[in-house]
């Protein structure tokens, strides 16, 4: 089974932010794009995908985070914002961990937030840093 989260952000991802991003989530995984560039993948060094990271959607109906993610989600959030949506498959070593490195790098970076969030037990600061 799949872990998937979203990165919902106050501004356009560019190649820097998402580059760096990846990095955080994983600085020895390798890239290998996909999907003539809809999706970014990231590959362990024997070559198993571990994060498929979706081209960034700009959510432009006023509400529709709300009615996706619900209210909790959508709130502080403007419109429009954009959505960044990393899937971790569940074979891969703490799928959990790998997507939320990079969508909460990337939040860090853009401002926004991460759904789900994280129980606060699993949370970088609770852990005493970085995983």
């Amino acid at each position: 089974m799949t872990y998937d989260v979203v990165a919902l952000v106050r501004q356009a991802p560019d190649v820097r932010a998402l580059v760096d991003s990846m990095v955080d989530a994983g600085p020895d995984l390798k890239v290998a794009g996909a999907g003539e560039g809809a999706v970014i993948r990231l590959r362990d060094d024997s070559g198993r995908p571990v994060l498929a990271i979706e081209a960034a959607q700009k959510v432009e109906v006023p509400g529709e985070v709300g009615r996706l993610l619900g209210a909790e989600a959508a709130a502080g959030m403007p419109d429009p914002c954009w959505w960044v949506e990393a899937r971790a498959p569940g074979s891969g070593p703490d799928p959990e961990a790998l997507a939320h490195r990079f969508a909460d790098s990337l939040t860090a970076r853009l401002g926004g937030i991460v759904w789900p969030p994280r129980p606060a037990e699993q949370t970088p600061a609770a852990s005493g840093g970085r995983e």
